[in-house]
């Protein structure tokens, strides 16, 4: 019975320690109950050694703290592929939009800011020939 205290004592210094291992609530969860349980096995394992109970709470943080840097990892890796994947969607977009722009005439894209002056021409001799009066269409692109 007297291994009860120590080995108390020894969970809980665990779950104050765990705070030092990061700052997400998952982490902090997962490490105590890494530890806890880690703790438990030992104990249970060394029939009551608080050192036992000690390297258990160490294997389980251990345990944890791997279980949740292959899940860290994990999540950087999709995260990297979906930027990548945002970089490619973007430049095929860019892509079919400038071959948009270049199947439409030039007329229908500026038709808004395009004018039309008319202007009669008399006539007039240029070089040695005689051009007749016509009308001359001026086009004015703002």
């Amino acid at each position: 019975m007297q291994s009860q205290p120590i080995f108390a004592a020894s969970i809980l210094a665990c779950a104050l320690l765990n705070g030092c291992a990061g700052l997400t609530p998952t982490r902090i969860i997962g490490n105590t109950a890494g530890a806890a349980g880690g703790a438990v096995l030992g104990h249970a394992f060394g029939k009551g050694d608080p050192l036992t109970a000690s390297l258990g709470a160490g294997a389980g943080v251990l345990l944890s703290e791997t279980l949740q840097a292959g899940s860290s990892a994990a999540q950087q890796n999709s995260y990297l592929a979906g930027y990548e994947k945002g970089q490619s969607d973007t430049a095929k977009r860019q892509f079919q939009v400038l071959n948009d722009r270049q199947r439409t005439s030039p007329e229908e894209d500026d038709a808004v800011h395009l004018r039309l002056f008319e202007v009669p021409l008399p006539e007039r001799q240029v070089n040695g020939v005689t051009f007749a009066p016509s009308t001359a269409t001026l086009h004015i692109q703002e």
